[in-house]
């Protein structure tokens, strides 16, 4: 294999010296040319996680970036050890793919015994304004996906004079009666190509493509749920919170690091991940939380509805798939279900004793200052609670794709071995956010 790579190269120098071409600057312009390359490839994974990261507050990004792509839909789809080929088989095959993920909720009892601090109902909505739907109709982008109702969002704009008064009247009749209009849970899914064999169903993401008019009255909820509940969410939180970003959240762990080397310590961080977290909350647990912190009996009773008995259908290719139902999770691709999920994990910080989070919605990472053995073991002891509120509240970690990284200047640092569920967690060098 050398023997060829040197005939070649000597091929090549041969030919650029018969064009009077330095060979030295040929060697320059690949080792650039390399560069280049790389550079080029690290640039791409950044905008295509910028792009993921600002999917909610930023879609015709995304849908721009994938028309572009102009990626053909598979002929085949394997999904379970079958091959479909029909794209009517295909829908109902990543409908039954995307369902799995959903787990049985526990049933509600609003008269339970619930553990509170709150005094009284302080987190209630009382009542949409003319204001409320005027502000959320103009913050509606006009560029959104058409969703089950086929209405475009850009008429809405355009008629929304006439719309005002109509969806105030159904946004307070609501929240009223406490029951949120079936028609608007329902959902198309789109599958969305991610990586590795495009005939594989779960080498796929399903992207949720609500009503318009779901999102509008989601806004006003969320914008008067957000406003109480704001100074309830931990600081370790950086997730979906105003003036917080995956930014705050890094330099906050630099601060550590460096703190701990100043020191002359050691910062061994856990960085944990749950497995589909969004989509197996469940129902039960969220309003029992949401009890707990003072949310007004009629404003739970609204949430349950909203929760609850969301209609789902996979497009693909001009087929429909056969409807399945969530029966557990926040819904994807609205407003208001991030500012849920960040509620539901919320105490999760509470149950650390010896060591920090920090968390950005569900990437959570662990840490503690390394100075001796003891603090490896309580550093482990905040482990176990980790997996022990996980058990308590639903929530599946992929062990496997959990690990450690220490942040030492020390020729020497200390290795310990931590462990979730008797299950040794790998360490590694480097970590990808």
């Amino acid at each position: 294999m050398e023997t060829k790579k040197l005939i070649k190269r000597k091929a090549t120098v041969r030919k650029l010296a018969l064009k009077g071409v330095n060979p030295d600057l040929f060697d320059e312009f690949k080792s650039l040319r390399s560069s280049v390359k790389h550079n080029i490839q690290k640039d791409y994974n950044t905008h295509l996680r910028h792009m993921e990261n600002d999917l909610v507050s930023d879609p015709r990004r995304f849908w721009s970036y994938f028309k572009n792509k102009n990626i053909n839909s598979p002929d085949s789809l394997f999904y379970n050890s079958v091959r479909y080929n029909n794209d009517g088989d295909i829908a109902n095959a990543f409908a039954d793919y995307f369902s799995s993920v959903f787990k049985p909720s526990t049933n509600f009892d609003g008269n339970d015994e619930c553990k509170s601090d709150c005094v009284g109902d302080l987190v209630k909505i009382e009542n949409v304004t003319y204001d409320d739907v005027v502000l959320a109709i103009s913050e509606l982008k006009s560029f959104l996906t058409v969703g089950v109702d086929n209405i475009p969002s850009f008429i809405i704009k355009g008629c929304s004079e006439f719309l005002i008064y109509p969806l105030l009247v159904l946004f307070n009749l609501s929240l009223r009666e406490k029951v949120f209009p079936g028609v608007w849970k329902q959902t198309k899914i789109i599958p969305v190509f991610k990586k590795g064999d495009a005939q594989n169903c779960k080498n796929y993401r399903p992207i949720a493509v609500l009503s318009p008019f779901s999102k509008i009255f989601e806004s006003i909820i969320h914008k008067k749920l957000y406003n109480q509940v704001k100074n309830l969410i931990s600081s370790s939180q950086h997730g979906f919170i105003l003036k917080r970003s995956t930014t705050t959240n890094l330099f906050c762990l630099t601060d550590k690091i460096i703190s701990s080397f100043e020191f002359g310590s050691q910062l061994d961080v856990i960085y944990t991940d749950f497995s589909k977290a969004f989509d197996s909350i469940d129902f039960g647990i969220l309003l029992k939380k949401l009890q707990g912190i003072g949310f007004h009996v009629n404003l739970i009773d609204w949430l349950l509805s909203y929760l609850c008995k969301r209609s789902l259908y996979v497009y693909f290719n001009n087929a429909v798939s056969h409807e399945f139902t969530s029966t557990s999770g926040v819904p994807q691709g609205s407003i208001l279900g991030p500012l849920l999920f960040i509620v539901f994990i919320n105490d999760l910080t509470c149950v650390f004793k010896y060591s920090e989070c920090l968390l950005f919605a569900d990437d959570l990472k662990l840490f503690g200052s390394i100075r001796s053995d003891l603090d490896s073991v309580l550093l482990q002891r905040d482990l176990d609670c980790l997996f022990k509120w996980c058990i308590d509240n639903r929530l599946h970690l992929d062990i496997e794709k959990c690990s450690v990284l220490s942040y030492t200047r020390k020729a020497q640092p200390l290795i310990h071995v931590y462990k979730i569920n008797n299950l040794v967690s790998s360490r590694s060098n480097t970590v990808t956010l």
